[in-house]
């Protein structure tokens, strides 16, 4: 009732204000009718239109009752990231780098850069769906003031976590939460039902973003919220992005992490996490090398297709699907990679890394690198979906299997 009194009083004299600044000479008091009548001659005399436009500016004074819905929605600030409103004006080369990818190789990073001469011919980025149905009506900064003015404690309780998604292209729907982008997936429908997921359990009252983490569930790259099942990195998203679905899912949950300000994963964490995977004493010292295009889709000796984007590793004599932790010794970068081909046959090299892996501990360029790895062991069960199928074929004598459930 005070705030509504307010506004009544406010466009009262507003009101007053802009009347008595603008009435014509001859509607002033005490005026002669002398004056009066000379000056309605000399208007009569000039060959105007009648209805003419005042050069004067009127000032106008209006007022309009804000819903508390205006009050929860963040128009941003000299310091935040890019709102949802400001979506539109993001580059697409400032978007795909981010400070939890893993494993790019310099040469890809750079070809991402879009000269500015070219800047003007690319796709406009547009918001397909959003909380925000009166955005673009007012500058950003003029928002922020009205809320900041009209901020109330009680009405800030209520303010939720946005989910939007945004089109790039045909084939390129990013998924931003809180201000964040945090995946990019190739089909529209994928993207939403990332956004639904994703905006039942940000506005949970006591969500704890530590507990955001990736792992294999039915064997395929997954989110995973606790011990609940968010979503899954088909091949089809790993295979658009060139990219391995398990790097994905880690850089994924690192940016869902991040934009609920939650310490991010390192590589070999969110791995360990993923495989559920715990050091061993046994240890291993020799030079690594690497192979890529020329084996890509080949049959490898355990009869999978070699993908030089997944993180694999060849070995004369370890256990196929054997788990190494790979340390470059020059500088201290590591990865973990799962045996499942044979070599190298060059001496004195005694693992051959997928280029994936190679970038990963940056020896891409070098070649051939000194290495330490050492031998995981697993230490969680195997993860299923409630309702999928459990084939137990392919499981090892004493490994446990774990029932997860649907978000």
């Amino acid at each position: 009732m005070l705030s509504l009194g307010f506004f009544c009083i406010a466009s009262w004299i507003g009101s007053f204000l802009s009347l008595s600044e603008n009435l014509p000479p001859s509607f002033m008091p005490k005026v002669s009718p002398t004056k009066v009548s000379s000056n309605l001659d000399k208007l009569l005399s000039n060959n105007r239109e009648f209805l003419e436009t005042p050069k004067q500016r009127l000032n106008v004074w209006s007022t309009t009752i804000l819903p508390t819905r205006f009050l929860k929605i963040d128009w941003g600030s000299k310091e935040s990231p890019p709102t949802k409103a400001k979506l539109s004006n993001v580059s697409v080369s400032k978007v795909k780098q981010s400070k939890n990818q893993f494993c790019s190789s310099l040469p890809d990073i750079a070809s991402e850069k879009i000269p500015v001469k070219t800047a003007s011919v690319l796709p406009i980025p547009r918001l397909i769906e959003s909380s925000l149905n009166n955005r673009d009506l007012l500058s950003n900064k003029i928002l922020r003031s009205l809320q900041n003015f009209f901020n109330f404690s009680t009405i800030e309780q209520g303010v939720t976590t946005p989910v939007v998604v945004v089109r790039r292209d045909q084939d390129n729907y990013e998924v931003w939460v809180n201000n964040r982008i945090v995946a990019t997936l190739p089909d529209e429908i994928e993207a939403k039902s990332m956004q639904q997921r994703l905006t039942q359990v940000v506005n949970l009252p006591r969500l704890d973003a530590n507990q955001f983490r990736p792992a294999l569930v039915d064997g395929i790259p997954a989110l995973m919220v606790g011990n609940r099942f968010l979503f899954a990195i088909q091949k089809e998203v790993s295979h658009s992005s060139h990219r391995s679905g398990e790097l994905l899912a880690i850089e994924w949950i690192n940016n869902l992490r991040s934009a609920l300000q939650a310490p991010a994963l390192s590589l070999v964490e969110g791995q360990q996490q993923m495989y559920g995977l715990t050091p061993s004493k046994k240890k291993m010292f020799g030079l690594a090398s690497w192979y890529g295009g020329y084996f890509h889709g080949r049959t490898t000796a355990n009869g999978e297709k070699y993908n030089q984007d997944e993180l694999t590793v060849a070995h004369k004599s370890l256990p196929f699907n054997t788990f190494l932790q790979v340390t470059n010794l020059k500088n201290g970068n590591s990865v973990i990679v799962r045996v499942n081909d044979r070599g190298p046959y060059i001496p004195p090299r005694s693992l051959d890394l997928s280029r994936e892996a190679a970038r990963c501990i940056n020896s891409e360029t070098a070649g051939v690198v000194p290495y330490k790895a050492v031998i995981l062991q697993s230490s969680e069960p195997k993860k299923f979906l409630k309702n999928s199928s459990i084939s137990t074929a392919n499981l090892k004598p004493g490994r446990k299997l774990a029932v997860v459930s649907d978000y």
